[in-house]
């Protein structure tokens, strides 16, 4: 299938450890499944992804809609038998694998793209990945030889006392040359627990005096898997950092970095200010010069240019440019607020338009609605929306007056211009230019527009 490299995806493992229903490839980390990292990460390389799950871990399957090939370890015997399973599906790919684990998702392309670059070098049918993380783990000492090549990799149970003091160990990424890697897979032979191990690659390319050479990462985190809650929480931690940092050199201020969560996906424009306590989820972009925060929670939601929000909640909105909101506001799904609308503090918009310089102050709630330009809305103003069976619409007009305490029960349109006097229960249509008041609301005269706008 070309010589695009193969990127082999381990993800049959279990969530024993993680004490899980959920397949852990499947928990999530800055926003997203684990195994997506990792798959992001090989195709950065121009790598075509071959993910081998068990049928414990099947349900990942839904992930994986893209055209991804995907192979099923039937039973688990072993990571060296999961590399069989995938090669048994890769029959038409040649050139250079990458084998690599689905629960690794702070891997970065340059370190894949700097192995392969070892594997081209000529005699070389392997290449590991190594780290320095410290003697304090359980992953396998890497053994060097005198030329600096792998001689062996000793599983840290195994070790002496002073191997276990080796300060290199094996990350669990390889890069090898596929024709090889079909032969000497197949000689792998299972231990004494009846497994195939991956790490015994090793020992056949020494058999056969080949060299292993070691691509040593400068940051051994790139290595760090996800077995337990404890290692979800460092990775998730990592991750975010790097997310953070990312963003800062591309000309985002985070006011206190540590504190500021941001997911994968999130973009942010140059010139935003993250201010702390500030929570960025799912699909969410934020335009230049507008500052976000303190406190503040958006998920899934387009916020313009120049826009304000502060210590508020966003959940699918979207936010045209100068737009400000908060403190303590709620978007929710289906917001969309034009430019320059100002909406203050405790209000709530659901699925409703509110268009070109209108203005929400307080305490209010509009929901299935549809609200003019230059509205003026009055604290405690509600629309109301669901009759028990159904939802139903409001409509405001342009340059209307809704006065404090408004109920609006919907269906109902306010006519262009009209006004609603304090503690209105509006049931009937206003006219255009009119004033209704009272319980229920009665048209009464034409509105003097001229007069509230200067008050």
């Amino acid at each position: 299938m070309g010589d695009a490299p193969l990127a082999i995806v381990l993800a049959a493992g279990l969530s024993t450890r993680m004490k899980s229903k959920t397949p852990k490839v499947l928990h999530p980390v800055a926003g997203r499944p684990l195994v997506t990292h990792i798959l992001r990460t090989v195709r950065a390389v121009g790598a075509r992804p071959l993910v081998v799950l068990s049928k414990e871990s099947a349900a990942a399957r839904e992930l994986f809609d893209d055209g991804t090939r995907l192979a099923i370890q039937e039973v688990a015997r072993g990571t060296g038998d999961a590399l069989k399973v995938a090669l048994a599906s890769a029959n038409g790919d040649r050139g250079i694998a990458f084998i690599v684990y689905g629960d690794t998702p702070l891997l970065r392309p340059e370190t894949l793209t700097r192995m392969r670059a070892l594997v081209r070098q000529g005699d070389a049918p392997l290449v590991l990945l190594a780290g320095e993380v410290g003697t304090d783990n359980a992953y396998g000492r890497v053994v060097r030889d005198e030329h600096g090549d792998v001689a062996r990799i000793v599983e840290t149970r195994l070790a002496t006392t002073e191997e276990r003091k080796l300060k290199e160990s094996n990350l669990g990424a390889y890069a090898a040359d596929l024709g090889w890697l079909r032969v000497a897979v197949e000689r792998l032979r299972p231990n004494d627990t009846g497994e195939i191990f991956l790490t015994d690659l090793v020992a056949e390319a020494r058999r056969e005096g080949k060299r292993v050479p070691v691509h040593l990462t400068d940051d051994p985190e790139e290595g760090i898997g996800v077995n337990t809650r404890a290692d979800l929480a460092t990775a998730e931690a990592v991750m975010r950092k790097r997310i953070r940092d990312q963003h800062m050199l591309a000309g985002v201020t985070f006011r206190d970095p540590d504190s500021c969560q941001v997911d994968t996906d999130v973009r942010i424009a140059a010139d935003v200010v993250i201010e702390r306590g500030t929570i960025l989820e799912g699909q969410t972009s934020i335009g230049a010069g507008s500052r976000v925060g303190p406190y503040a929670i958006l998920r899934d939601t387009t916020v313009g240019e120049r826009c304000r929000v502060e210590n508020s909640t966003l959940e699918g909105a979207t936010l045209e440019d100068e737009v400000s909101i908060g403190p303590y506001s709620h978007l929710r799904p289906g917001a969309y607020l034009e430019r320059g609308v100002q909406m203050g503090n405790f209000g709530e918009v659901k699925n409703a338009r509110l268009k070109a310089g209108t203005k929400m102050h307080h305490f209010s709630y509009i929901g299935d609605a549809e609200v003019g330009q230059r509205v003026n809305i009055g604290a405690g103003t509600i629309t109301l929306n669901y009759d028990g069976t159904k939802k139903n619409r409001t409509v405001i007009g342009d340059d209307a007056f809704i006065g404090s305490d408004t109920l609006l029960r919907a269906p109902v349109t306010i006519g262009a211009g009209a006004t609603t006097g304090a503690g209105a229960v509006v049931t009937k249509d206003v006219p255009e230019g009119m004033v209704a008041v009272g319980m229920p609301a009665r048209s009464i005269k034409k509105a003097d527009r001229r007069q509230k706008k200067a008050t």
